[in-house]
């Protein structure tokens, strides 16, 4: 059989394993005396041993399999957690990621005889058991051939209503469970017994020798059981009304967007079209064409929608490595990683949000010694929260450590001739252009981590290319907060036209809070730059026509404004008229040499005309 039409879904299935891996390794090492983890961990290199020895992947199933019976060492407590065991433990999940990602592509590396010594070493320290040969493995998860000389049993197990700690009541009876055979197929993981949505079932499959009495009788000695039956979980049946899922390349999923793309112009076109028609028919076929146009944008959009956890979950074992390579003791933190975003946008953001940690893990977070003399506790913390804030989602990482030096900023960036001489201070905004400078930064000696003064400038760079915006926010030895802001799509977003000096503009709806009208009797003025006074709230202008064509402004006295809002900022953009919303198709743009920094794309228009796409971040 050729197996090798199956290395996508390896590779695919394998990642997914080993981020389960790496996240399970973080919460036992902080809690050493929980054994949840053990079992977790068990399952998954088991899978990834039997999923690579059927395709052939000798590399992979020995180094899983080595690193199966120090697993098995540990859940047998005949070897302790130990510090030196988890690091060991890190460094083989880091080197089957390598060995499986080669693999795939026909370049696998070859055995680092070190590792698998110092794995064989590890697990040699068993005085009641010997390593497990490959042949007297357990049952791979799902598999229901018999196992330990037993039979695989569907198991579906109740708590009572009333019991206290569910989430560690039902740990322990799949303790018991473990502690007779093999267990897999949980559900729901281990993970989310603590969530408050477990109400107490859950069910799993047991490969066991153990007869149905003595089952019964073990997983009941776990206490505040209430029933326990050998049933399927009737989530495992297939029903016609049941949700399925399918793997589908991303390639596949940008092509289908670039044609709902066109699809989207050529409707827009023929609206117009029937829209200058007499002819009836003409018009209901264009009012259905468009309903359809929209509702498969809609379906599109929604299959390449990505909870932002996928790229998120990387980040805890990177803070982890840091810590212990800069000698600090840093808590990391996710929040809101359910949250949504396009796959394309999710693949881009991940470069940008390691800068910001690497930066908050290098500069930003003290030793645990200052933090101590400052009154801090000795450990730091990194948060990565992600929220949906209209038709963005804003990605805030902060951190609890020493801050910016706004002085100490100031100070370079004068010598630098970065800044006019007379400028006595730094707002946030000012600082967070200072330090997006190519080649800026305070660092007095470049490590391993940063201080080359590519971070910012990388980060700001990235964002912008992705129609996004960021923030920075800090106090002195309180803290710093980094705030991107990103559209939840890229390729198809609804936009307000409006035109300037014979032009028409596309601006992102995304940005626009409302639009008001210019009225001079409102007219009033902040640093000497001109500000329009809505509700009692004064917001500084911009006139398009000035902006772009550098010409005056229009005759009448009164003009449509566009109220655009980036957090807590905004501004008033003025503008010749306004000309309706319109979904537009974000077209590839290369910005020719000298092209300002307000255009933020290009985008072809209703009437085949072009159409340039402003950017908010950079008006606001």
């Amino acid at each position: 059989m050729d197996v090798s039409r199956y290395a996508a879904l390896f590779l695919a299935e394998s990642r997914e394993h080993l981020s389960a891996c790496n996240q399970l390794l973080l919460e036992w090492e902080r809690e050493p005396s929980a054994t949840r983890q053990v079992g977790g961990l068990f399952r998954a290199i088991h899978t990834i041993k039997g999923m690579g020895a059927t395709m052939g992947y000798a590399g992979v199933a020995d180094l899983a399999h080595r690193l199966e019976n120090l697993l098995d060492a540990l859940r047998q407590r005949t070897v302790p957690p130990a510090p030196a065991v988890f690091q060991l433990l890190f460094r083989s999940v880091d080197a089957l990621t390598t060995s499986v990602e080669g693999a795939v592509v026909g370049a696998e590396p070859p055995a680092d005889e070190r590792l698998a010594a110092d794995l064989d070493a590890a697990a040699a320290g068993i005085a009641s058991a010997a390593p497990r040969s490959p042949d007297a493995s357990p049952a791979v998860p799902g598999d229901t051939r018999l196992a330990e000389d037993g039979q695989v049993r569907p198991v579906q197990v109740a708590l009572r209503r009333g019991a206290v700690m569910r989430g560690a009541r039902a740990a322990l009876v799949v303790a018991r469970a473990e502690s007779l055979g093999v267990v897999s197929a949980l559900r729901p993981p281990v993970t989310q017994f603590d969530s408050q949505d477990f109400d107490g079932r859950f069910s799993f499959r047991l490969a066991s020798a153990a007869s149905d009495e003595q089952i019964l009788v073990a997983l009941r000695s776990a206490g505040d059981v209430e029933s326990v039956r050998y049933e399927e979980d009737p989530a495992d049946a297939q029903s016609p009304g049941q949700s399925r899922q399918i793997r589908v390349d991303l390639g596949r999923l940008d092509a289908l967007m670039k044609q709902v793309g066109e699809l989207v112009v050529a409707k827009n076109r023929l609206g117009v079209l029937a829209s200058g028609s007499s002819d009836p028919a003409l018009s209901e076929v264009s009012d259905r064409i468009a309903r359809l146009v929209s509702e498969m944008q809609a379906e599109v959009i929604a299959a390449r929608m990505t909870p932002v956890g996928e790229v998120l979950e990387r980040f805890p074992r990177l803070v982890r490595d840091l810590s212990l390579e800069l000698g600090k003791r840093i808590r990391f933190d996710v929040e809101g990683d359910e949250i949504e975003l396009d796959r394309s946008i999710l693949d881009e953001i991940g470069q940008p949000l390691l800068h910001l940690i690497r930066n908050a893990a290098d500069h930003g977070i003290e030793r645990p010694e200052q933090r101590a003399a400052a009154g801090k506790s000795e450990e730091g913390r990194i948060l990565l929260s992600a929220s949906r804030e209209r038709n963005y989602v804003a990605l805030r990482l902060s951190d609890d450590g020493r801050g910016i030096d706004r002085e100490a900023v100031l100070a370079k960036a004068r010598r630098e001739g970065l800044i006019d001489g007379s400028a006595d201070a730094l707002s946030d905004d000012l600082l967070l252009r200072v330090l997006a400078r190519p080649g800026f930064s305070t660092a007095e000696a470049v490590s391993g981590v940063s201080g080359r003064g590519v971070g910012v400038d990388v980060v700001v760079t990235r964002v912008r290319a992705l129609g996004g915006t960021i923030e920075v926010r800090s106090d002195l030895g309180r803290g710093t907060t980094f705030t991107i802001r990103v559209p939840l799509t890229l390729a198809i977003v609804r936009a307000l036209l409006a035109s300037a000096g014979g032009e028409r503009y596309a601006v992102p709806l995304a940005y626009v809070a409302e639009t008001v009208e210019f009225d001079p009797r409102s007219v009033t003025a902040v640093r000497d730059r001109e500000a329009l006074l809505v509700r009692e709230r004064v917001i500084p202008t911009v006139h398009l026509r000035e902006l772009v064509r550098n010409q005056p402004r229009p005759a009448p006295p009164r003009a449509p404004t566009v109220i655009l809002e980036i957090g807590d900022r905004r501004v008033a953009l003025v503008v010749d008229a306004l000309m309706g919303q319109q979904d537009i198709v974000v077209e590839p743009f290369d910005a020719p040499r000298g092209m300002p920094p307000f255009v933020g794309g290009a985008t072809i228009l209703a009437d085949g005309s072009p159409a340039l796409i402003l950017d908010a971040a950079a008006l606001v």
